[in-house]
């Protein structure tokens, strides 16, 4: 009857506990192995997986539940079930009392081993958090307010766990200095071009007035690498159309008089030394030339119909009336607003598509706009003369001098070509400095001022670089020349000679330079000073005007008969200038001129010159994109937030040391943007090492609010918290105008592409890696369960049995376990589980 007992208890315990069913009390143990007893075995040593692989394996407890977890069951074991470890697990153990049981277990030293790719999965699990966040951040429009203040957070997020480990100090002195070495970047913080509300602040309201700012800006850049100071004529100057043409020659030349001025041993006081301060004004002075050439825009006929080089702009109006126009019409908004540098290209676009141009009319047309000086332009340009345009002086008669002031003393305030006023003032600066006393006095009283004869100097200069003829001029000069001061020498005021005063001071200046002695220039040399001197003019004059178009050939050309066109449109003529330059090529282009060059086939399908249109237009377009990376890495490097802001604990009205905001001490050249604000992205801990939320306020504003924590970092970088924006010329804001281009964006966007490949790629390697281990570790068939005993009563039933688990040929493991459930719940508890 007792051997019937023990049979019916053993077939029911699949179903309901057996002590239930039979009503009996006593306990019962199995020492023999059933179905349902295998079954139960299978069912709960699944569990047990985890602990063995963990100590077998001498894997990280964590990593194998949690590569388990995710497995079927099915796989892991003979049972045919499609849930997964996680859930097989949860449906057969009491799960909150089983993992009290497995904690245990893994506190023992056989079971406690840390996971070997931690290092790397913190890494690279922290970069793919951030390459999302920073994906969501960026868009072919630019960056995404809402996603940068999330990107931030967690940037915050690494600043804050990183502690002490990833200081500022780690990176700050590398940015300083590479600000240091950098520091004309400094100039792209704000866009380097002045905006149209800039300008008309500034008293720029027409062209004129752009005209002349563009000249101050110039006149600025060499200022301030001359070194000069508001006690030595530093420029300081300001736009006021109504006078500007007086108000410019005079402020021009006393600058530049202190630039040529010498000490008392006869040396220069100033020096020119770059200052990198001086690209500001390099950048205003380039962008409001570019603007003002692009003013004549709209004066452009048609080639076919420019019928000389006086009407290139209108057939009906001369260069000069079309300047006049220009000058009185309002700035162009338009043009200022699109920051590129068209007119800046526009004299290579001229030549370049001056194809059909036979006599230069197009090609030239950027340097009327620069140098014309007047309307005197004709065929040959016979007008162009020392006599007319100079200074013609007649023999002195009984009672004055005779002579004929030049056209070009008035030339510095005339409506003309733009550099004119500044080459006079120039020249006027030189000359304060070299003629005075009573020769001064006595050209002035012949209207040959240094102002007129600054003017005149301006006029020969800007007439070479305006592309026109100039051959007559310098045929006639030497003679012209030398008859105009014999005929000075000998002036006479009633019985008064004054000749000599005009010519003792000048042959003293021509034979400090060696005229008329053994070391003249000129060989061989004349005895007298001014024929040798006038002799030496004119030989030099013959020799450029005699230049070899080739040695094989006897054709000669003059440097100064339309030298621009000339080059352009004659053969030979860019070799030969070259050659006078000093310059040789490795090929020979003696019969091609610069326009044939530009007209040569590459590959025969693209001309030269319109390969180099299609670069330049993109210089032009993408020049403000430049521009907006170079403001991006101005704001990396920067180091003036210290200079601009003060530092706060929230709760506390003294201001900060910016030591205790770093948390270390700044550096000796002071401390870098960021280094500021990754340290504010942490607690800042105060003097007792409480950790206390900063913030800031500028300086000198005592009225303005402080705003602390997260949104005073954010504000420094240039995110608006509160109405999710970025703020103007900050680092987010040039970032976001660089990522504004869609084309650009793609660019930027690339880099994040190939991190988040690599981030993927080497978490990828991981979980293969991982699989490949645990999948063989895992195997079903390195497991093998052996009953040892199961045992019920009124309240419980107990199952014990031994695993074995197989690391390697005839080795293996053991390991009991003990398992229990009550007879009033569904899953079972762990009662022991000890390796043998």
């Amino acid at each position: 009857m007792k051997k019937i007992i023990l049979s019916l208890s053993a077939l029911t315990l699949g179903a309901t506990p057996a002590v239930s069913m039979l009503n009996i009390t006593q306990k019962q143990v199995i020492t023999e192995v059933t179905k349902e007893i295998q079954a139960k075995i299978d069912e709960t040593s699944v569990l047990f997986k985890a602990p063995i692989i963990t100590n077998a394996q001498k894997q990280n407890s964590s990593i194998t539940t949690n590569w388990l977890n995710e497995q079927k069951v099915a796989d892991l074991s003979n049972i045919d079930s499609n849930l997964t470890y996680a859930d097989f697990n949860n449906q057969t153990y009491d799960m909150t009392s089983a993992n009290k049981t497995l904690k245990q277990i893994y506190k023992q030293s056989d079971y406690k081993y840390a996971n070997e790719d931690a290092k790397a999965e913190l890494i690279f699990g922290a970069a793919d958090t951030g390459l999302s966040l920073l994906e969501n951040s960026v868009d072919d429009n630019g960056l995404k307010p809402q996603g940068i203040n999330e990107f931030l957070n967690w940037i915050s997020y690494v600043s804050f766990i990183s502690g002490d480990k990833l200081k500022a100090d780690k990176f700050d002195d590398s940015i300083l200095k590479l600000s240091k070495q950098l520091s004309f970047l400094k100039a792209f913080k704000t866009f380097p071009a002045p905006s149209y509300t800039k300008l008309i602040s500034e008293g720029v309201i027409t062209n004129k007035g752009l005209k002349y700012y563009s000249l101050s800006n110039l006149n600025s850049f060499v200022s301030i690498n001359f070194g000069l100071t508001s006690e030595t004529n530093a420029w300081n100057f300001k736009i006021n159309e109504s006078n500007i043409e007086n108000t410019f020659l005079d402020s021009s030349s006393k600058m530049y008089q202190e630039i040529f001025s010498k000490d008392g041993d006869g040396n220069s006081k100033h020096s020119f030394q770059f200052n990198q301060q001086s690209i500001e004004y390099l950048f205003n002075f380039i962008y409001s030339l570019s603007w003002y050439i692009q003013a004549f825009d709209p004066y452009s006929p048609s080639i076919e119909s420019i019928t000389d080089q006086n009407h290139i702009f209108s057939n009906s109006k001369t260069n000069i009336e079309v300047m006049n126009e220009v000058y009185n019409k309002p700035i162009s908004k338009n043009d200022i607003t699109k920051k590129g540098l068209s007119g800046i290209l526009q004299l290579v676009y001229d030549v370049i598509n001056s194809k059909e141009d036979k006599n230069g009319y197009k090609a030239s047309r950027t340097l009327k706009i620069l140098f014309q000086v007047d309307d005197d332009i004709n065929d040959k340009n016979t007008n162009l003369d020392f006599d007319t345009k100079v200074l013609k002086a007649n023999k002195g008669n009984a009672v004055a001098p005779s002579f004929r002031v030049g056209d070009w003393q008035n030339n510095s305030k005339k409506s003309n070509g733009l550099f004119n006023a500044f080459f006079a003032s120039v020249f006027k600066g030189f000359l304060d400095n070299q003629v005075s006393g009573f020769l001064g006095w006595f050209l002035g009283i012949l209207s040959l001022s240094n102002e007129n004869l600054g003017g005149i100097a301006a006029g020969l200069i800007s007439s070479i670089f305006s592309g026109i003829d100039m051959d007559n001029f310098f045929q006639k000069l030497s003679s012209q020349l030398s008859a105009t001061l014999k005929n000075m020498y000998g002036w006479r005021l009633v019985f008064l000679p004054i000749g000599g005063q005009i010519k003792e001071p000048l042959e003293k200046i021509l034979k400090g330079l060696g005229f008329g002695t053994d070391d003249s220039p000129n060989k061989p040399h004349k005895p007298d000073i001014t024929d040798d001197f006038i002799d030496y003019l004119d030989k030099i004059i013959k020799k450029f005007s005699n230049i070899k178009i080739s040695n094989e050939s006897e054709e000669t050309w003059s440097i100064f008969n339309n030298l621009f066109n000339q080059i352009v449109n004659e053969k030979g003529r860019l070799q030969s200038l070259l050659k006078v330059l000093g310059v040789s090529l490795p090929i020979d282009i003696s019969d091609k001129s610069l326009k044939e060059i530009f007209s040569t086939k590459v590959f025969g399908i693209f001309s030269i010159g319109d390969l180099l249109i299609k670069a330049l237009n993109f210089i032009d377009v993408a020049t403000p994109e430049i521009f907006k990376v170079l403001g991006l890495f101005s704001n990396l490097l920067g180091s003036d937030i210290c200079k601009e802001y003060e530092f706060y604990y929230k709760g506390n009205d003294k201001p900060l040391e910016i030591r205790q905001v770093l948390g270390y001490e700044p550096l000796e050249d002071g401390t870098s943007d960021l280094a500021v604000i990754w340290s504010m992205m942490k607690f800042v801990k105060d003097e007792e090492g409480k950790n206390k939320v900063v913030g800031v306020r500028l300086k000198d504003d005592e009225n303005s609010d402080i705003i602390y924590g997260h949104k005073a970092w954010k504000m420094l970088l240039g995110l608006n918290y509160d109405e999710m924006s970025f703020y103007d010329n900050s680092l987010l804001y040039w970032l976001n105008e660089t990522l504004a281009s869609g084309l650009t964006a793609k660019v930027i966007q690339l880099p994040i592409k190939v991190a988040r490949s690599y981030v993927d790629n080497t978490l990828s390697d991981i979980q293969f890696n991982r699989n490949k281990k645990m999948t063989y570790w895992s195997n079903k068939e390195l497991f093998t369960n052996e009953f040892i005993s199961y045992t019920t009563d009124s309240k419980q039933e107990v199952l014990k049995y031994n695993i074995r688990y197989k690391i390697k040929k005839e080795t293996y493991l053991n390991y009991e376990v003990a398992v229990y459930k009550e007879n009033t719940a569904t899953k079972y508890k762990i009662l022991s589980f000890n390796k043998k």
